[in-house]
C-alpha cells in the first residue's frame, strides 16, 4: 500500500526509490543487452502535484534519456501508465458496484 503522506516529508527516499531505481534497473538491463524494458508508470503523472507524482514524471525522463541514447539494434525502452488497479480507492469499479445495487444502468465511455 502507498502512503502518500509520508512521502511528502521524505521527498530524498523517493527520488532514491523511483528515480535512481529506476535508472540502476535501467542501466543494468543495458549493460546485460537484454532486448526490452518496459517502464511502469501511473496514470497520475499527468498531473504531478506531490511528491509520489513528480518522481513518476521524473523516472519516465530518465527512460527517455536513456532510450534516445540507444542504437536502433539495442534494448528497446518504453513506458507506459497504468490507471487505478480494480477496486482501489479511486477506481471507477466502486462507481459501477454502487449503480448495479441502485438498480441504475452503467454508463461506459471509451475514449480513444
Amino acid at each position: 500500500m502507498v502512503q502518500i503522506p509520508s512521502f511528502e516529508f521524505l521527498p530524498v527516499q523517493v527520488v532514491k526509490t523511483n528515480v535512481l531505481g529506476a535508472e540502476n534497473v535501467i542501466r543494468a538491463v543495458i549493460t546485460t543487452n537484454a532486448k526490452k524494458l518496459i517502464v511502469l508508470s501511473i496514470d497520475k503523472a499527468v498531473y504531478p502535484i506531490n511528491v509520489m507524482r513528480m518522481s513518476k514524471v521524473l523516472m519516465e525522463k530518465v527512460m527517455i534519456a536513456y532510450s534516445r541514447q540507444q542504437p536502433e539494434n539495442r534494448t528497446v525502452l518504453c513506458g507506459t501508465r497504468y490507471g487505478n488497479v480494480m477496486a482501489s480507492r479511486g477506481s471507477v469499479i466502486s462507481l459501477f458496484v454502487e449503480q448495479i445495487k441502485t438498480g441504475k444502468r452503467l454508463l461506459l465511455q471509451i475514449l480513444i
